[in-house]
């Protein structure tokens, strides 16, 4: 048997996971000096209203090493073999701290692999991962396919506020001048696990175009993910079926991603065959 280990970025409820097979591992976040757990998606209560009032007394962490431990453990301890997907490496540690447990239990049965991505993107290659077992296909051969996949994923992204960013400390090379001045709003990707600058809109109605235009007509499983912006996810998801002939859920993202991207962030992503 092969469990699949993921971290609570991956955005998934609990009737997900028990139909995937997952283990969650839960990262934490901190308001106002409270310290809450990242729970199921359905699980983490009003969470934007605490974001939203508590100032810049906001931090997060990554999944705990002793949480990966526990986890690792229990599963090889009944024999079970895990294919563990993080968020990448370069958004958080948590990638280093479940290849330390992993290390330090042998490696047997244990494969540890950075998705280079995060949120939409980590549950779909949960879900390819999830169909391959179920084919019959081993650890090594699962864990090399979700690899190679990992360049098929597209994260594109975009907020009207870049204060949460900028506060993270994940920009990167984005300028971070720009944003509420003149209505300019950035569009963000992730590139190898980074976050990049990939253009900039101006306004609300640009910002959506940008988003659309960014997802090619062949694109598959295309999600749209949003917290707080609910009418414009609606509107670039309707955007993207036109587009794509396809039905395109939406999904919300947790508090972590939340306090790190800002309430209004909304985001399409996509898996790129042709790549």
């Amino acid at each position: 048997m092969i469990a699949i280990v993921t971290d609570s970025t991956a955005g998934l409820t609990r009737q997900e996971a028990k139909d995937l097979g997952v283990v969650c591992i839960p990262m934490t976040y901190t308001i106002s000096g409270t310290v809450y757990p990242e729970n199921f998606l359905e699980e983490n209560g009003e969470f934007e209203k605490l974001i939203s009032v508590s100032g810049n007394d906001l931090h997060t962490s990554q999944a705990s090493i002793g949480s990966y431990m526990k986890a690792f453990a229990g599963l090889r301890s009944a024999d079970v073999q895990i294919l563990c997907l993080t968020i990448s490496s370069r958004l958080s540690g948590t990638f280093s701290n479940a290849s330390v447990c992993a290390r330090e239990l042998g490696g047997v049965g244990i494969r540890v692999v950075d998705s280079h991505t995060t949120a939409g993107g980590l549950l779909i290659l949960i879900r390819h991962a999830r169909r391959m077992l179920d084919e019959g296909y081993s650890l090594d051969q699962t864990a090399q396919a979700i690899l190679a996949m990992r360049s098929q994923i597209e994260t594109w992204f975009s907020v009207s506020d870049m204060t949460p960013l900028r506060r993270s400390g994940r920009l990167g090379p984005v300028r971070q001048s720009v944003g509420t001045i003149l209505n300019l709003r950035p569009l963000l990707c992730c590139r190898e696990g980074a976050v990049v600058s990939c253009g900039m809109a101006h306004g609300k109605a640009e910002q959506l175009r940008g988003l659309a235009k960014a997802v090619s007509p062949w694109a598959k499983d295309v999600l749209v993910e949003y917290i707080s912006e609910r009418d414009s996810a609606l509107r670039l998801s309707k955007m993207l079926e036109d587009k794509c002939g396809c039905s395109v859920p939406m999904r919300r993202v947790g508090p972590v991603l939340g306090i790190h991207l800002g309430l209004d962030v909304i985001s399409a992503i996509w898996r790129d065959p042709e790549k």
